[in-house]
């Protein structure tokens, strides 16, 4: 009878810990969670950044303030899932409570913040001091793009820290492949790397979505600068994607474990957000040198900001502001830059994200990264009168390159093979322009999912047409 209860005892054991660790780890979270002393926040952000700065944030308010603070973070995903969050819960949550039991969002791009929480209503304006919007904001924009909120009197959001973005590329096998180190876009249309690049899906990662998007900003603003066509520079553009697209060897659903896979030389170089990109070359560095390496192109990257919002009926709002104010702190600023154990750093890990306050690049000290981002940009960036056809990118990319990759290889393939350069060049421009784009994109937006499966089987076999024409052609 002893034997045949232990398997009983096991179940009860297995059953009962879980919940016990869950019991005992909760008493130190309730207690210090209680009242005043607790904001809760949604953000994306890595473990890494959520940490530090939760430390940090609590001594800062202690010191300033009088008494520590307890950030108790939410984890719903990345701006899709955020979004969604807040579109299930305005009808429920909000509706009868009034609040969304949310104080503050933290992180996830300045289209999340602009387009999926201030326009639909979830944030509420925050006034800050004259002297900490003086000091956090130099300049209202970087290159024509806001760095905060102008449009909400007062601000609804504010940029905490900048990104960019890039190539993230692997030394051995460059040198394997007979490749010079990439400084450009058009650098990875190399028939060289055929096989040997990452990308990731425009449609599922938003890192993929703005790299893809400035490509194609950049060679419409080439068109601008030759005075011709943006019209035709749109259409080069989408073309350059897909040559590039013809030497992937894979598109991950998401862009952030691109620079581990480069990394383990499964792939030659690959498209990256910049602290991603650069954490990775640190990981994999001995001493000085790393197999890694990473390259904004000059004068053909996005710098966006990351934005902090307090949310529409924050439960503790003094308590979000302070947290604001403190991002915006000098201190708030340099802990995302200074390396980890130096002074005003992180505890542990260095977090290579690039401030949004201009004036901490005057002192770098301790710095993981000496760019500018505000001298890096080369009078470049996104702009929203080139990027009305965002919202349609991705799901052209898909349909002319994900979908139709091996038809995309091949078609590729067999027209270098014919050293038909004109046709390499027809693979080059997209076979519509900047135009039509937009009208598929009103379509599409007023399209049905039924439909839009009609449209998207439509356009996608229009692709393969054209890439069988092409193929055709070569062999002629």
């Amino acid at each position: 009878m002893r034997y045949r209860a232990i398997p009983f005892l096991l179940f009860v054991v297995v059953l009962i810990v879980p919940l016990a660790l869950r019991w005992a780890s909760g008493i130190t979270t309730a207690k210090r969670a209680t009242g005043s002393d607790r904001i809760i926040v949604i953000t994306p952000h890595a473990e890494a950044i959520r940490s530090e700065f939760a430390f940090a944030f609590s001594n800062w308010h202690e010191k300033h303030y009088g008494s520590p603070v307890f950030i108790d973070y939410r984890i719903y995903g990345g701006a899709t899932d955020i979004t969604r969050f807040f579109d299930s819960a305005r009808s429920t949550l909000f509706a009868s409570l009034h609040t969304y039991n949310i104080d503050i969002v933290w992180g996830g791009g300045d289209d999340l913040f602009e387009n999926g929480l201030r326009k639909p209503g979830y944030l509420q304006g925050v006034a800050l001091d004259e002297s900490v919007m003086r000091k956090a904001f130099a300049q209202r924009e970087i290159n024509g793009l806001e760095l905060y909120d102008t449009k909400s009197q007062p601000p609804q959001w504010f940029g905490t820290a900048l990104s960019s973005f890039g190539i993230v590329y692997n030394r051995d096998v460059l040198a394997h492949l007979g490749l010079p180190e990439p400084k450009t876009w058009r650098d990875l249309i190399d028939p060289k790397y055929a096989g040997w690049l990452v990308l990731a899906d425009p449609t599922r990662s938003g890192v993929a979505r703005t790299a893809f998007m400035v490509i194609v900003e950049r060679a419409m603003q080439d068109a601008a600068d030759a005075h011709g066509d943006v019209n035709q520079g749109w259409a080069r553009g989408m073309g350059m994607i897909r040559q590039i697209a013809a030497n992937a060897r894979m598109f991950t659903d998401n862009g952030s474990i691109v620079p581990a896979i480069v990394s383990s030389g499964d792939a030659a170089a690959g498209m990256a957000i910049d602290f991603q990109a650069r954490s990775q070359v640190d990981a994999v560095a001995v001493g000085s040198t790393s197999r890694l390496g990473y390259v904004e192109p000059v004068g053909a990257t996005a710098i966006n900001p990351d934005p902090v919002a307090m949310v529409a009926g924050a439960p503790h709002p003094e308590l979000a502001k302070h947290f604001i104010e403190y991002l915006l702190s000098e201190e708030g600023q340099r802990l995302w830059i200074t390396r980890a154990g130096a002074p005003g750093g992180p505890r542990q890990t260095s977090l290579r994200r690039l401030p949004i306050m201009k004036s901490v690049y005057d002192s770098p000290t301790n710095f993981t990264d000496t760019v500018n981002p505000y001298v890096a940009s080369a009078g470049f960036n996104t702009r929203p009168d080139r990027s009305v056809t965002a919202p349609i990118v991705a799901s052209l990319v898909q349909m002319s390159c994900i979908d139709l990759l091996d038809d995309l290889r091949t078609t590729r393939r067999t027209v270098l093979n014919s050293r038909a350069t004109e046709l390499d060049a027809k693979l080059g421009t997209f076979p519509f322009d900047q135009r039509e784009a937009i009208i598929r994109a009103k379509n599409w937006r007023a399209s049905t999912s039924l439909q839009r499966l009609d449209l998207q089987r439509e356009w996608t076999q229009e692709f393969r047409t054209e890439y069988a024409n092409l193929r055709n052609s070569a062999k002629n």
